[in-house]
């Protein structure tokens, strides 16, 4: 895994809706062998012809780098990198409320 696709985001510090579109953008391209040109945020995860075992190993490099739990329905659940990215900066805002 390319260290650049994977910084740790540390706790105080979580990433915004923005990074994670990028991160999952980018590990998403990566997977495919394409450029992140080539990555649509607003297209369905199934567009890009994903099995479940890669829908499985994309949440878990998601959790790993998020170090917080993200099931893999998730990605079901929420079906675009937009709107994934939506759900999950937005799980970080009330992790933060929560801690102040």
């Amino acid at each position: 895994m390319n260290s650049s696709v994977n910084p740790q985001p540390s706790v105080m510090d979580q990433p915004t809706i923005a990074n994670i579109e990028a991160w999952l953008s980018e590990r998403l391209a990566e997977s495919l062998g394409t450029t992140i040109e080539g990555i649509d945020p607003d297209a369905p995860f199934d567009s890009y012809g994903l099995d479940s075992t890669e829908v499985i190993g994309l949440s878990g490099e998601l959790e790993e780098w998020l170090q917080r739990q993200v099931s893999p329905t998730l990605l079901y659940d929420y079906p675009t990198i937009a709107t994934l990215a939506e759900h999950l900066g937005d799980l970080s805002l009330e992790t933060e409320g929560q801690e102040s």
